[in-house]
């Protein structure tokens, strides 16, 4: 008696299926390795806004240091000053206070601009590291020097969209980024 073969069909389509199913879970791991590059650029392209938007401030600060040897960038509030008027032909009437208020001013509208709920301070501080957007934790502590030499902090603070407690609330106080750098600025 003779037996008959049986064919076996469909085999190589089930292994192309299981092929298809691996690159789908690959590519799946693939796309989130891009999601979380793209939100990781973004932080780090936000921190850079916050480092250069520091540094303009110090410039600002170095330019005008009568004005800081006055205290008139201490923990100040920001105005526009007398100081816009540079393209109506007349010189402004402009003293160091009102620079310093208007540097404050353009700096805190640059923050607003290029951080999500951009904010920051200038302020005398020992501690530097610490402060939350609406209490910046400025000690104003000279440590024996004068104001031209004391310690200063640069505090700026944003929101890079992350909610790391997952309570679906981003951007709560304690969330909130902070770029500080301290400088002396007789030293500038």
């Amino acid at each position: 008696m003779s037996k008959k073969q049986h064919e076996q069909f469909g085999f190589t389509l089930l292994e192309v299926l299981v092929a298809l199913i691996i690159l789908a879970i690959g590519l799946l791991g693939l796309a989130s390795f891009q999601a979380i590059g793209l939100r990781s650029n973004h932080s780090a392209q936000l921190r850079t806004q916050a480092t250069i938007l520091s540094y303009d401030i110090m410039d600002r600060m170095r330019a005008n240091i009568r004005g800081v040897r006055n205290s008139h960038y201490d923990n100040a509030t920001a105005s526009n000053g007398n100081c816009d008027n540079f393209g109506s032909g007349t010189l402004p009437n402009c003293d160091t206070q009102d620079m310093a208020a208007h540097d404050l001013f353009a700096w805190n509208t640059a923050l607003a601009n290029a951080l999500a709920s951009g904010t920051g301070v200038v302020c005398i501080d020992s501690t530097p590291e610490d402060g939350t957007p609406t209490s910046p934790a400025c000690d104003g502590a000279l440590n024996g020097a004068s104001t031209a030499t004391a310690q200063y902090a640069v505090k700026i603070f944003w929101c890079d969209g992350e909610d790391p407690d997952d309570d679906g609330i981003p951007c709560e106080a304690d969330e909130f980024q902070r770029f500080t750098t301290s400088f002396r600025p007789a030293t500038l």
